[in-house]
This record gives structure tokens, sequence and C-alpha cells, in this order.
């Protein structure tokens, strides 16, 4: 009798979290409907016309505001119309899908978005779906202008608009570029009522693309200004389930090279040979002798023991010169490691007219990779150029283009499965990206002498990233190739950054170092919505820090438990994302914030993996490390914990669609400086059963630095 009022008991308290979570849950799934219909009501901030300057009958210069201009809304199956009327000075032309309609608010946004922008003569905005009884949903909030993902696909989707200038300076151009396409009727005079979705679709893309032609869209940039604007706002409610891509096809997986090409494969490797016979012999394999490309092969050893070396010159002899193949060099100098002056050896050291830098760990797997991602590279306006990366064995991917978030940058897409296809298209075709990885990089040598090279005062970390970030600063755009993918055999070419306090710091410092040598890209990435969560996912979040700011969650407090948490075992079923671990200062106002005035902040996610999340209640967990003679650890048996602000995060919940109840496994902490000693913290988590006496803990590498009030 005892066992069976116990199991009901349980049963009890389960549904009664259950239930609780739900609703918590319901709430906050709505989050973003209430958001976008809220906005939609607010009031369009006015901006200032441009003054312009007229020469009066005494010579004087009088200075006057231009006029407002009126804004036409044409649907995609009439741009012809739009294209054949001239006259009309001071019109902006609002185009529109005819699968959905526009927000209230968008014929004024677009109107004051050129006011406040003379600069810009074309610009598109984002845009969601209308999902069941007229809920909003599925906000794809797009990239700025990004020259590559437009030629992989019409990304712009459902609204754009342009000045009436420059669109009839386009119209001769579009009704040509409409009659190769085989279409007939472009002008007004002809033109039946009513054209086919599909050719309207075609037309809105001929035009936008004509109009990017006429702004110099696809051209090298004057430093970090884009030619083409972007309403970061949602201005268009498409309907249900229609594809934002309309399915266009124009882009073609095999590339060709115009003319032929020399390309410097400069690997980095020490004291793994087989790893290097590995990727050196994938490189002969997928490479073919009329892909109009030759190349040579550099590596570089910093210390390789001597056994290993006699390895290495065994394995770069038998290498055979085929393919394509003309030479192979080994370059070996006892140093410390620095894989920015490693790479730039490397650079002097070849002669091809394009460098790409491979780490010794990736496999080449599929023919026509190198022309692929040289066929990007020759674009005069592309800068880096890199591939999807994939983990061996699986479809997991490991690389598919790096972001700049807040916290600096990121993986995007790590670790997460290539077989379904991630918002929008991400891991499909060719985009831009702020930076990708050096496992992987190919740039042309007069673009890589441009930027001066790698950074060799970062010699471990964020050096390939500040490389891309100096590339993109000199008007570049870089692209990260995912309509290709190698296999990466990560964490080979050196060891984890872990619990080691002092590679923390390193880490940190570098960190740094980058971020203040790029301060105008704190919190910024052209091609990367603020809207999108800030880990290796990518989803809407909205406002991006989940309706509550870092400002308004109050100060933890803490519980000390000297002894360690009682009751608990260590187990690798609770799972901990750790997002950002520092001051509050850094995460409002960037590197350039010194001190911790206002204490610390951490965020991330947690999760019990094979269980019902709704049962459990978490708690933070602090504990110190220090440098021990095996390594690092935990410097005591004391554990500090805090009740974290509860965050919703349905991109958890995408990730982990086989779990149960994982909508609420967000977490955010606040510190007060003074709450703890100075010192290096490891994170954890306590995951506490509350239907039984279960208690799990678990702990990641992510340090807080707790410094004391007069440190920086």
């Amino acid at each position: 009798m005892g066992e069976i009022l116990k199991d009901l008991a349980k049963a009890v308290l389960i549904r009664s979290r259950v239930t609780k979570y739900n609703r918590i849950v319901n709430f906050k799934s709505s989050a973003y409907d209430k958001w976008q219909k809220n906005l939609e009501k607010q009031p369009v901030v006015k901006a200032e016309a441009p003054i312009d300057y007229e020469t009066s009958e005494t010579g004087e210069l009088v200075p006057h505001r231009l006029p407002e201009p009126k804004v036409k809304v044409y649907t995609y199956s009439k741009v012809w119309e739009a294209s054949g009327n001239k006259n009309d000075e001071d019109v902006v032309y609002l185009f529109a899908s005819p699968k959905g309609r526009l927000t209230k608010r968008a014929t004024e946004v677009i109107k004051q978005y050129f006011i406040a922008h003379p600069e810009h003569n074309v610009v598109y905005a984002d845009e969601d779906e209308y999902g069941k009884g007229g809920k909003l949903i599925h906000p794809y909030f797009k990239p700025d202008w990004s020259p590559d993902s437009y030629l992989n696909a019409f990304y712009i989707g459902s609204v754009f608009a342009c000045r009436s200038k420059v669109l009839h300076e386009a119209a001769g151009e579009y009704d040509n570029a409409v009659r190769m396409l085989g279409g007939t009727n472009v002008n007004k005079k002809n033109s039946p009522e009513h054209v086919g979705f599909e050719a309207s679709l075609l037309s809105a893309d001929v035009l936008f693309c004509m109009l990017a032609i006429r702004e110099h869209a696809f051209a090298k940039r004057t430093g970090i200004e884009f030619p083409i604007g972007h309403v970061r706002e949602v201005l268009f409610h498409r309907n249900a389930d229609q594809d934002v891509f309309y399915g266009r096809s124009f882009h073609n997986s095999r590339h060709m090279l115009l003319r032929p090409t020399t390309v410097s494969i400069i690997i980095p490797s020490k004291d793994h040979p087989d790893v290097l016979k590995r990727c050196l012999e994938s490189i002969v394999q997928t490479t073919k002798a009329d892909d109009n490309l030759t190349y040579e092969i550099v590596v570089l050893d910093n210390g390789s023991e001597a056994k290993n070396r006699i390895r290495y010159g065994s394995c770069i002899g038998k290498l055979p010169k085929k393919n394509g193949l003309t030479r192979i060099e080994y370059i070996y100098k006892l140093s410390e490691f620095n894989f920015s002056a490693m790479c730039n050896k490397g650079a002097k050291n070849s002669t091809g007219e394009y460098l790409l830098f491979l780490n010794d760990d990736i496999e080449c797997v599929k023919e026509g990779w190198l022309r692929e991602l040289v066929s990007q590279a020759q674009l005069k306006h592309v800068g880096a150029v890199g591939a999807k990366l994939i983990y061996p064995e699986t479809d997991l991917i490991q690389h598919a283009g790096i972001a700049n978030v807040r916290r600096g940058p990121v993986h995007k897409l790590q670790k997460m499965h290539d077989e379904k296809i991630h918002y929008f298209g991400y891991n499909r075709g060719i985009h831009n990206t702020i930076g990708v990885t050096a496992a992987c990089l190919l740039i042309s040598r007069q673009k890589f002498n441009d930027v001066g090279g790698f950074p060799e005062e970062l010699k471990v970390a964020f050096n390939d990233v500040d490389f891309c970030y100096n590339v993109f600063e000199k008007g570049y755009y870089n692209v990260c190739c995912n309509h290709i993918y190698l296999r990466h055999h990560e964490s080979l070419s050196r060891g984890l950054d872990n619990l080691d306090a002092k590679k923390m710091e390193r880490l940190a410092a570098e960190g740094d170092i980058l971020m203040r040598k790029h301060v105008h890209l704190y919190n910024e990435d052209p091609f990367y919505s603020p809207h999108l969560t800030e880990d290796e996912t990518i989803s809407a979040i909205i406002p991006r820090e989940d309706y509550t700011p870092v400002e308004d969650i109050p100060y933890a407090n803490v519980t000390i438990h000297d002894n360690g948490i009682r009751g608990a075992r260590e187990d690798q079923c609770l799972r901990i994302g750790c997002e950002y671990n520092g001051t509050v200062d850094n995460w409002l106002y960037g590197v350039s914030a010194e001190g911790n005035a206002d204490g610390y902040y951490l965020k991330g996610y947690s999760f019990v993996i094979g269980s019902d999340n709704a049962i459990f209640e978490k708690k933070l967990l602090l504990r110190r490390v220090e440098r021990l003679e095996g390594g690092a650890g935990p410097s005591g048996p004391k554990v500090y914990s805090f009740t974290p602000y509860t965050w919703y995060r349905p991109d958890i919940r995408v990730r982990l669609q086989d779990q149960v109840n994982v909508d609420l496994t967000g977490y955010k902490l606040k510190i007060k400086k003074e709450l703890l000693p100075p010192g290096y913290y490891q994170v954890g988590m306590l995951a506490i059963d509350k239907t039984s006496r279960l208690r799990l803990i678990n702990w990641v590498p992510n340090i807080l630095i707790i410094r004391s009030n007069h440190q920086n």
C-alpha cells in the first residue's frame, strides 16, 4: 500500500510540474506574434529630409530641404508597369510578392528609410509568415547585402523598393534580360493583366538584379559601407508555407575556371605524419587534371620529434605528382607554436596565385572541391573563401561559416545535423559570412598581401577571425561554400582549451585583442541579424535577449556549500552550454568597457537527456579552480549555488526534438561584483528532480574570472 501511495503522490507532483511548465511555455511561445503585432502599432520614427543647395540670383548658395518622396506599391506581377513609367520624379517604388501582404507600416518605413539614407537607392526588408488563426510565425531575418548569397538564391524574398531614378536607368537592361530569358510582353502596352506566379517572381528577380548591377553591388566595397540598404524590420507577411527562395535554381554547383590557375596549399603540421598522409592523399585523389588548375603543397613543421620528421619525409617523397600537383616542400624549424607566423612563412615560401591554408586533419572527399573554392576566390569582390566542414563518421556540421555575436565569433550550426536544411538554407549553397575558419581558407595572394597576412600577435586563437575581419574591412566579401564539404578530424592538430586556467586566460586575452582591434564590430555582424540566437544554432529570438534585458534581471543571492552539494552525483546526462560568462559592462558596452562596476553576467542553456525536463529545478554552480601539478582542478570542495532566471529557448527545442520539455532550458544569472572572492571559477549546473531525491551535477570548461575591485 505504501508503494502505491508513493507512486500516486509522485504522479500528482509530475502532473503539477508539467501543467505549470506548459502554462509558462504557452505564454512565452506567442512572444514573437505579440512583439511583431505590437511593433506594427507603433508610430514610425520620422527622418529629417536632407538639405540641398540652390544658387540664388545673387550667386549665394541657398539651403533647402529636399521634398519627401511618394511611395507607390506594385506586386511582382506588375513590375513592368513601374519600369515603363517615366514621369515620376521623387517617387519610391515598393515591390511585393502577391503571395501575402505588406504590414500597415511598410510604406511609411520605406519612405522614411530613403529620407534618412540618401546614399541608398535600393533597399529590401525582413519578412515572416501567417500561421493558423493569423498568428505570425517563422520570421526571416535576412543578412545585409550579400552579393554571393543573392547569386546563390533570391534571398531578397517578398519585398524590396527602389527610387524611380535608378529604376528608369535599369529599365532598358531589365527589358533586354527578360527577352533573353524567353519572356514576352514586357512593356506596358501589350502585357497581360495577370502573369503566372513563377513568371512574376522571375521578373522581380531580374529587376532586382539589374538594380543591383546599376548600384555596383557586385563590386568590392569602399570600406564597410554597403551599396544596397536593408531594413531590419519585418515589413511583409507571406502566405502559409510559401517558399521564401521560390525554388530559384540559377546556381550551378560546378563552376569552370576561365583561365589556368595556380594554387599553393599551405599546411602546418607537427607530430602527426599519419594524419598528414591521409590529408595529402585525399587532395591528390580529389583533384582532376582537367580542372584548369595546378597546385603545390608547402608543409610547415615547428618541432616534430626526429622519428616523425623521418616519417614526414617518407610520406611526402612518395606522394605522386599527378592530377595537377607540381611540387611539395617540407619546411622544418624548431619554434614556439604560432599559427599566424607559420601561415605567413608558408605564403612567402610558395609561388601560387592563390593561397589555400589547410589543417593537416582535413580530409577531402569529393572531386571538384578545390575548383569550387577557386571559382569563388577569383571574383574581384570576394575575399576569403571557406568550405563546409563535417565531423568524420557523421553528418554533424563542424563549420558552415562564422558569425560575430556579442560574445565574439561563433561557428554557426556546429554539431547540428547537415541532413536537415537549417534557417532558410544557411547550410546549403554559397553564403557571405563575416568569417571562415583557417582549417580551410583560400584567398588570392594579392588580397592576402593587401591585408598584411595573418596577425602574428595572435599566436593560437582568433587569428583566422582577425584575418577575415581585416579582409571584410578592406571592402571584400568573405564566402563560405556550403554546397561542398570536407571532413574535419578536429582537435588532432592541438589540444582543446579545457580547465587549464592559464589557457583560458590566454584565450580570453586573445579574444580581447581581436575585439579591441575591431571595436566597431562589437555585437555587429552585417551577415547575421541581431534578432537571431547567439549560440551555435540559428533561430529567431525576439527581441534577442528574450524579452528581458540583462539590466532588468535582479542580482542573484548565493548559497555557500562548504563541503560540496550533498546527495548529488556527477552525470553527463545533464548538459550545459555557457554562451557568455564575463562582466556586465563588457556585455553591454564591449571590450572597450573597463572594470566590473555592474558585476558579472552568465547565460546559456541546460537540460537533462532522456528525462522530462519539466520536473527539474536548476541551480547554477561556481567553484574555484587553480593550476595543479597534473593540470588544473578544483581548489577545494566549496561550491557556490545560485537560482538563475529561466530563459525561454525554442531554438533548443528545435535542436532536441527527441527530448521532452526543453523549451525552458535557458538560464541567465547576474552576480554583484563583491559577492565572490577574486579568482577563477568553473561553471556548473545542479538539476534537482522535484518528484524524487535525484540530484545531478555537471561541470563545463568555461571559466568566470572574478577580479578584485581595483583590477580592470
